[in-house]
Formats: C-alpha cells, sequence, structure tokens
C-alpha cells in the first residue's frame, strides 16, 4: 500500500507523455485509479470495465526492490480468469534507477512470480527504453497496430 503513490506518480508521468493507459489529468480520475490500485492490494482483484459493467479479474501490484532497501520500479498484472494470459497493463522503474537493466529484473521477476502462464504487454513504440526492458526479459514482439502500439507475448515459464 505504501508504494501505490509511487505507482500513481510514475502513472501520471507516462500520462504526461500519452504513454499511460490511463488518462489521468484530473483528481477525480486519479483517485478512481488510487482505489482500483487498493482494491488489487487488498483482495487481489483488479476492477475491469466490461462493457456498462465491472468485472472482477485477477489483480496483483508486483515490486522490485534490492532487499528491504527502496523500491526500484513496480507493475500492474491482471487476468479474466485462471485460464487466461497475464496483461502486463503498467509497469515502471524509479527514474533515478532507470538505465541500470532493472526493467528487464522487474520484467523477469514478474514471468517468475506468475509462472505458468504467459505474460502479454502492450505499450507505444515511443516507450524505446521499456520495449527494450521487455525484449531484455523474454519477451517477442507480436505486432504493431496502426496506432504504432506494439503488442509483446513472453511464454509461459516453469520452475
Amino acid at each position: 500500500m505504501e508504494d501505490i503513490d509511487a505507482f500513481l506518480e510514475a502513472a501520471r508521468r507516462a500520462d504526461t507523455k500519452g504513454h499511460s493507459p490511463w488518462v489521468l489529468r484530473d483528481e477525480a480520475r486519479l483517485a478512481t485509479l488510487r482505489r482500483a490500485l487498493e482494491f488489487t492490494v487488498q483482495h487481489g482483484q483488479w476492477l475491469q470495465r466490461d462493457g456498462g459493467n465491472i468485472a472482477r479479474w485477477q489483480g496483483r501490484l508486483l515490486k522490485l526492490r534490492h532487499g528491504e532497501g527502496p523500491t526500484l520500479g513496480m507493475l500492474l498484472a491482471c487476468r479474466p480468469d485462471d485460464e487466461a494470459a497475464w496483461q502486463l497493463r503498467f509497469f515502471f522503474v524509479e527514474p533515478e534507477w532507470q538505465g541500470s537493466g532493472h526493467g528487464a529484473r522487474l520484467l523477469r521477476a514478474a514471468r517468475l512470480s506468475l509462472n505458468g502462464v504467459p505474460l502479454n504487454a502492450r505499450l507505444p513504440l515511443a516507450c524505446q527504453s521499456a520495449i527494450r526492458s521487455l525484449e531484455q526479459a523474454g519477451f517477442a514482439r507480436m505486432h504493431v497496430n496502426a496506432f504504432e502500439v506494439a503488442s509483446f507475448e513472453a511464454p509461459a515459464e516453469w520452475d
């Protein structure tokens, strides 16, 4: 719970560049995302809009840190059910730790933590360092849509 503020700040920074999966330009939207993240941490469920309804997906908010040291980065993963691939909705590395390979470490740790299931991610091609981190962590680029958003997939890993 103590790291939700860092997650929100990273999402806000990404939104100013047009790279966030959420539009966070007003306090009401930011408060809604905060409540959704808190619910995910407390209940292991991500509230996902499904048409005019709200669906409860499995959700995990994972963080990477050195032992008991500061948080280096975080990611949000969710999926509709046990049979589906995990979708990485958003991930980041704190600015002071960027450029040191921590993005790839965060994604490899997520693959280990969410083992046995493929992982999917979508992000704009403009997010070059995030794309490099995905590729270094074993994600393959599947395709790019007309809006220059690339889809990536990492196969299931087993212990």
